[in-house]
């Protein structure tokens, strides 16, 4: 009698959980840098630069005219705002201060600036973010806000991004600028730029008295000194700060001074945050490598300090390192960076794939 063959119930399937949506890399949450790319149009830096990469529109026309404006123009008509008189505007503004630039470079026998397409993009963002910010900074405030809100739409709460404070002064609120570039993208080229730009809007406004002091922060000696030889090449005048030099109250020229110098109290080789005042326009390199100890730590609190009245412009090529598990600092940095050409933008042209932060 043949043996039955026995046959095994099946085992019953356990109930999946319930998949946890995957967290957003960082480049997706630049609230910002979205709000900027939305007046063209486009959700993604590329559908804007597409047009303007041909190296023949790395000039100027006949008029003085930046033939990366033209290009705009052609390919992003009907735009409610950015309307060919506005962009004109913006862009002359550029050229301007290109031309200022090159005076003195030429006359330190340096080469004249020649922007590439997403130099002129950042200075153009720059433009479109200084006139909102000083004309109605409370609708530019608000205006962010619904970026955030529109990012932060069906996600988890632990990868939402943090809304603005909601100042009593929006000002406030914006007056801290990043450009996420990656090295070798001119970002010493465009401080020098975001300076004249700065203080033009100042002046327009009526605001320029108000401002105490140009600050560079840096985070060791060997960068300072590099600055220093590249202010001096565009004839910006800047120093290495020293405490004893007798210039610290004088607003004069761009002072560079490390991030490790900076006290709460003045000790013999320190200065004490305070001495500067918080109305001055400060300027920081490679920021992130002072941010490993959060939004609170002392550095970001001395640089907080420093332009609580003023304002900030923030560069670096890896912001996305900086943030990693920090869901303060990735907030933050969410709604101040205004332009995004990390090394993701330029490797995805190389190999089109999404690359994670």
């Amino acid at each position: 009698m043949a043996k039955k063959e026995s046959i095994a119930s099946p085992k019953k399937k356990k109930a999946s959980p319930k998949a946890k949506k995957a967290s957003m890399p960082f480049s997706y949450k630049l609230a910002l840098n979205r709000w900027l790319l939305s007046l063209f149009g486009v959700e993604r830096f590329e559908d804007l630069a597409l047009h303007l990469r041909d190296e023949r529109l790395e000039a100027l026309d006949e008029n003085n005219i930046h033939r990366f404006h033209h290009a705009l123009v052609t390919h992003f008509s009907g735009l409610a705002e950015m309307t060919p008189t506005v962009l004109l505007e913006f862009d002359q503004n550029i050229v301007r201060h290109t031309q200022s630039l090159n005076e003195r470079r030429v006359a330190h026998g340096e080469k004249p600036l020649q922007w590439k397409y997403f130099q002129y993009l950042s200075l153009l963002f720059t433009e479109i973010y200084l006139d909102r910010y000083f004309r109605d900074p409370a609708s530019l405030r608000s205006t962010i806000s619904g970026q955030i809100a529109a990012i932060n739409a069906g996600r988890e709460e632990a990868d939402q991004i943090q809304n603005f404070e909601n100042s009593a002064d929006p000002a406030e609120d914006l007056n801290k600028l990043a450009f996420w570039m990656a090295t070798g993208g001119g970002k010493t080229l465009i401080m020098h730029a975001n300076i004249l730009q700065y203080r033009h809007y100042i002046e327009k406004n009526g605001k320029h008295r108000q401002l105490n002091r140009v600050i560079l922060l840096t985070p060791n000696e060997g960068l300072s000194k590099q600055h220093l030889r590249e202010f001096q090449a565009s004839g910006i005048e800047a120093e290495i700060f020293n405490k004893d030099g007798g210039r610290l109250f004088t607003g004069h020229s761009v002072e560079i001074i490390e991030i490790t110098k900076l006290k709460d109290d003045m000790c013999p080789k320190t200065v004490a945050v305070d001495a500067f005042e918080g109305n001055n326009l400060v300027l920081v390199d490679e920021g992130h490598r002072g941010a490993a100890a959060g939004e609170d730590g002392a550095w970001m609190r001395y640089r907080n300090a420093l332009c609580e009245k003023g304002f900030s412009f923030e560069y670096s090529a890896t912001f996305s390192q900086a943030v990693r598990g920090n869901a303060r600092l990735t907030s933050l940095y969410s709604r101040s960076i205004l332009f995004d050409y990390s090394y993701r933008e330029v490797l995805a042209r190389i190999e089109p794939i999404i690359f994670d932060s």
